[in-house]
């Protein structure tokens, strides 16, 4: 490949050895291919034995870079971008949830901005050297239209806002002592019983991988709240990637409030770039935070049925979610990791309920697991939080 023209097209090329391997238009790629086999008369008379069949080289020219990016800003909440690109399946999971309720069709747009995003074979998007920088300009010049345009709506919106009347007060009777003028001996309170202290949350288990197909880390957090009267609302839970130097990567932020026992967090880590993860640092709120909330009154949630089904290489997880809760409860998360046969957790993926009525039933899809990254004896759990 020393006399190879650096402004050919994007395409599949000899590498001087007698296989291909693809050009992105910029650069060489990782993917390679072996070279098209050629029979001799020697071999079609049956003196030499023909070589085996070698995999057909993957045709057609890789997905636009343009095209997908437009139909990730535009059109994302709709899945266009993965049809575009011929991942049916996940298309259609996108589509029925309107984007993750925009959180997956904002990883897919950032998947795209920094070119990890790959068509149904594998291959890097076309003209992405050439186009990335007008295309990330582009993007944040319609978030920040949209965010001042959504500024303008929320300070133009009056609330009426109703003072509320004070309620007039009874007048206290007098008691037949203070008519007769007697004074009342004041009756000691009696003690209150002592309250049992608040135990602080702990971090049961945390695990974190690389995505195989992508730049980006996942990551997984068991937390446990061992006060069976207490709850944690509105929770904040930073998780920090830290390498092995003790020097932060990246971390991620998680709101939610955390219930009585098992809560269970997942996300992606995007800005990990060249390092490697070595360990994950769990911060959350002190048992001062805790707010009293006998279990028996709060509510809770249970998951079952959960069930796999593989389609186009990629593996749905569904289930079932019930709820204890006196009322409807809106945007519940399910997170959803998958242990091998060791126990020890390999992926996490998350899935959201619209609506789960009050003592109710909900089912929740989670369709973003490639099997071959996937070891055998793979099991999934599920963990539905508010």
């Amino acid at each position: 490949m020393s006399n190879f023209d650096d402004n050919a097209p994007a395409g599949w090329y000899d590498d001087g050895n007698g296989g291909q391997r693809y050009w992105n238009g910029s650069m060489w790629t990782e993917h390679t291919a072996p070279g098209t086999v050629t029979t001799t008369a020697a071999e079609l008379a049956g003196s030499v034995p023909a070589p085996e069949a070698t995999a057909p080289v993957p045709t057609g020219a890789p997905k636009s870079f343009i095209a997908t990016w437009l139909f990730a800003l535009l059109l994302g909440f709709f899945g266009v971008d993965r049809f575009y690109l011929g991942r049916i399946g996940t298309a259609l999971g996108k589509l029925f949830t309107l984007g993750g309720l925009g959180v997956w069709a904002l990883v897919d747009l950032i998947l795209v901005l920094v070119g990890a995003q790959r068509d149904k074979l594998g291959r890097p998007l076309e003209g992405y050297a050439k186009h990335r920088t007008m295309a990330w300009i582009v993007t944040g010049v319609v978030l920040v239209v949209s965010l001042v345009i959504n500024g303008v709506n929320a300070a133009n919106r009056v609330d009426d806002v109703s003072p509320a009347a004070d309620a007039p007060k009874p007048a206290a009777a007098a008691s037949a002592n203070e008519e007769e003028g007697e004074p009342e001996a004041d009756a000691a309170p009696a003690p209150e019983p002592a309250k049992p202290a608040v135990q602080e949350l702990s971090v049961v288990e945390t695990a974190f991988g690389k995505d195989l197909d992508s730049d980006t880390w996942w990551y997984a957090v068991v937390l446990d709240n061992p006060n069976p009267d207490h709850v944690f609302p509105s929770a904040g839970i930073t998780i920090e990637a830290v390498d092995a130097n003790g020097v932060i990567l990246d971390s991620g932020s998680e709101y939610t409030t955390i219930l009585q026992g098992r809560t269970v967090l997942v996300g992606d880590f995007f800005s990990v770039g060249s390092g490697t993860i070595a360990e994950l640092d769990v911060r959350g709120p002190t048992s001062a935070a805790a707010t009293s909330s006998p279990a028996a009154e709060t509510g809770s949630f249970s998951v079952s049925d959960i069930a796999t089904a593989q389609e186009y290489g990629w593996l749905d997880v569904t289930g079932k979610v019930t709820s204890t809760f006196g009322e409807d409860q809106e945007l519940v998360t399910v997170a959803v990791i998958a242990r091998d046969a060791a126990g020890t957790i390999v992926g996490s993926d998350f899935a959201f309920i619209d609506r789960l009525p009050a003592g109710g039933t909900a089912q929740f899809e989670s369709s973003l697991w490639n099997v071959e990254n996937l070891p055998e004896g793979v099991t999934f759990e599920a963990f539905a939080s508010l």
